[in-house]
């Protein structure tokens, strides 16, 4: 069963772009209900305007998985209406080569669910116009790209914004406390500040984003001790 209205015009031709059949097959760990829900998750991938797209039915278990340009709005187009509208029965899991792809990218999710989408974009879709959806998530994703990439170039500063991160990464990397849950507790706000600003994953200056990639690993590693404690 289908939980979403499809165009009737001819669809463009993507079969041969799906992923999916060359990676590694997994069996979902639970019944893999398409009815209910779907995701659509888009990676930018930095310096080559190309946008990895994902389609699954909660963020797990992939069925859908290809690499496009950004601005090429009838394929992604195509991509979204088949994610959202088309069966599937073969799956791969998140831990592949893929996601070891996408470590360092610009990662967001759109999530359809009944008549609600819910998307990054600051905004959603009517609800009397599902036949549109596909077409808008394709544009959006583009339009979303440029815009982050405008962010990206006002906080560059020429560059100068490079400072300010590697006084935060030091900050990051000085202990505050013996204790490493108070440690984390005094730069959780700092941490919140930072992983906010991740648009700067797509950022021209290469030690800036660099820089941004060292911070995002110190950040998770001061986690993953704070949780070790308290779990």
């Amino acid at each position: 069963m289908q939980l979403f209205r499809t165009h009737d015009k001819e669809k463009k031709d993507i079969s041969g772009l799906n992923q999916v059949p060359r990676c590694a097959p997994v069996k979902p760990g639970y019944r893999q209900d398409l009815g209910k829900s779907r995701v659509i998750e888009f990676a930018y991938l930095p310096d080559d305007g190309k946008a990895v797209l994902l389609g699954s039915m909660d963020g797990s278990y992939p069925y859908w998985v290809s690499e496009t340009d950004i601005s090429d709005i009838e394929t992604n187009t195509a991509i979204a209406e088949s994610i959202l509208h088309e069966d599937f029965s073969s799956f791969t899991g998140t831990g592949g080569e893929i996601y070891r792809k996408l470590k360092d990218c610009y990662r967001r999710r759109i999530v359809v669910s009944g008549n609600d989408v819910h998307t990054p974009f600051g905004h959603g879709y009517a609800k009397e116009q599902p036949e549109y959806w596909s077409r808008f998530i394709a544009e959006d994703i583009n339009s979303y790209y440029k815009r982050l990439r405008k962010l990206c170039a006002e906080r560059e500063l020429d560059g100068r914004y490079l400072a300010f991160l590697q006084t935060y990464l030091e900050k990051l990397e000085t202990e505050t406390d013996s204790d490493p849950v108070k440690d984390y507790e005094n730069k959780k706000i700092l941490m919140d500040l930072i992983s906010s600003e991740d648009y700067l994953l797509l950022s021209d200056n290469r030690d800036i984003r660099d820089t941004y990639i060292r911070i995002r690993s110190v950040i998770s590693h001061l986690y993953n001790t704070y949780m070790t404690i308290v779990r």
